[in-house]
This record gives structure tokens, C-alpha cells and sequence, in this order.
């Protein structure tokens, strides 16, 4: 490698750590209209076999670890809203998601928690290998992330099988599902990828399936990309950005 592209490649990594977008925002298209409304489990729509059956959570980690995932904004959200079923998008070990479902197992909600995610991690997890907290949580066997069995340990031993489905496909194709089924949700949190065209086109993506009076909320305003493509988004939409603690908030 040149001493240039070394800088370069130096310069990239540090710009991530820092939160910053290096990526060309390009156009995106809206998703595909939404089907009526479906009001009942979609785990049966999605898995013919349970998803945890004959896991064996005691041959992963113990370890929910994550960025966010505990604030104080999940619970006020599903006391608020008292939704029936919220889509997570960017789960990763699943640290969020267990706090939502905990919240709505103490306000005793038949509510479901529909999990997105590729679980092959985002473009940060794979700048450093070096990375025990990012690249090393994937787990790596053969050259692929096993991060997804981690996600399914943790979920068994919170006890919360019943309540969390996990959804492994890219965000976008994710919302294409969704919508042809007609799977809305009063809340939907995004944390996935933090490049601001991926981040505009997960807010285009999942808008239209957020039922009236609900929000589209997300983690990260600090990350530059992640800022722009809310901003931009909100901006076109005409609708006021909201903060709550850690959470930035778009309401329906």
C-alpha cells in the first residue's frame, strides 16, 4: 500500500471513530405502498419453525453489550404509546430490544418486538480489526459473523422467546416485506447503518409504516451522517425533530 493510501485509509478509520460520514449521499426512492393494516402476530408470517427452537443458548456468551441500549427514552415511548408491536431496525446483540421487551412485560403489553438485521455488522465494525468492542464481536468463523447466535442467547436467557422475532435481511428489503404484508408499528427504532444515504433511505424506507400517532425514532444524533439524513428527511416532510435524552424522535 502507498504511503498515501495509508494516510487515507488512517484518515477514514478516524473519521468513523469520530462519527463522521465519508459516503456521497445518493437519491433514494420511497418504498412500495402498504397493505392494509395486519393486526395480528407476524412471527408465523415470517418463520414456518419457531426461530429459537433447539437453541442451545449456553454455547454462546453471556453478553448483551451495546451502544444506547439501555436510556431511559424506551420506556417512556411504550408507556406513552402502549404499542402492540415495535420494529427494531440494527439489533446487533440485542441489548435495546431486551430493554423494550422488559418494559412491556413489567406493563404486562401483548406487544411484539419484530428485530432487523443482518447481523454481518455495519461499515465501522469492519475498519479495525483490532476492535474487540466492534470487529471482534462478530465473532468471525470461517471469515463470517456468528453474531447473530449471540443475539439468540441473549433473548433465551431474558426469557423473552415469546416476545422478540428475529427478521435477518437488509433494512430496505425488511420494509419491502413489511409493507407488501401490511405490517405497521406505533414505534420504530432505527439503528442500523450510520452513513447518511443509508440513514435517509432506512427513514424513507420505514415512514409509511409507522401508524398514526406514532414515531420513528433512532439513537446516534451525534454521528454526522446519521444528523444530516434525519435533518434532510424531517425538513422534507415537514415535521419537527424531537429529542428525548438520547433519542431523536420524528412523530406521525
Amino acid at each position: 500500500m502507498s504511503l498515501a493510501r495509508h494516510a487515507q485509509s488512517i484518515a477514514k478509520s478516524v473519521a468513523y471513530r469520530l462519527g463522521f460520514s465519508l459516503k456521497r449521499l445518493r437519491s433514494a426512492q420511497r418504498a412500495m405502498a402498504v397493505a392494509a393494516d395486519f393486526t395480528g402476530k407476524v412471527r408465523p408470517r415470517l418463520h414456518r419453525t419457531d426461530p429459537y427452537e433447539g437453541f442451545d443458548a449456553s454455547a454462546w456468551p453471556d453478553d448483551a453489550s451495546g451502544w444506547g441500549s439501555d436510556s431511559p427514552a424506551f420506556g417512556e415511548l411504550i408507556a406513552e404509546l402502549r404499542p402492540s408491536r415495535i420494529i427494531e431496525v440494527g439489533t446487533w446483540k440485542g441489548g435495546s430490544a431486551l430493554n423494550l421487551a422488559g418494559h412491556l412485560q413489567r406493563l404486562s403489553l401483548d406487544a411484539e418486538i419484530l428485530c432487523v438485521d443482518t447481523w454481518l455488522g455495519a461499515l465501522e465494525m469492519w475498519t479495525d480489526l483490532d476492535d474487540p468492542s466492534r470487529h471482534g464481536a462478530l465473532g468471525l468463523r470461517h471469515g463470517y459473523p456468528t453474531l447473530y447466535y449471540r443475539f439468540l442467547a441473549n433473548v433465551c436467557r431474558a426469557g423473552h422467546q415469546g416476545r422478540i422475532t428475529p427478521l435477518p435481511l437488509p433494512s430496505v428489503t425488511a420494509a419491502q416485506w413489511f409493507a407488501l404484508h401490511g405490517i405497521r408499528a406505533e414505534m420504530i427504532y432505527v439503528d442500523a447503518s450510520h452513513e447518511e444515504e443509508d440513514v435517509y433511505q432506512d427513514l424513507i424506507s420505514y415512514w409509511d409504516l409507522v401508524r398514526p400517532g406514532g414515531v420513528l425514532f433512532g439513537d446516534d444524533w451525534n454521528w454526522d451522517g446519521v444528523r444530516l439524513a434525519v435533518q434532510r428527511f424531517a425538513g422534507e416532510q415537514g415535521t419537527a425533530i424531537r429529542h428525548r435524552h438520547d433519542k431523536w424522535e420524528l412523530r406521525k
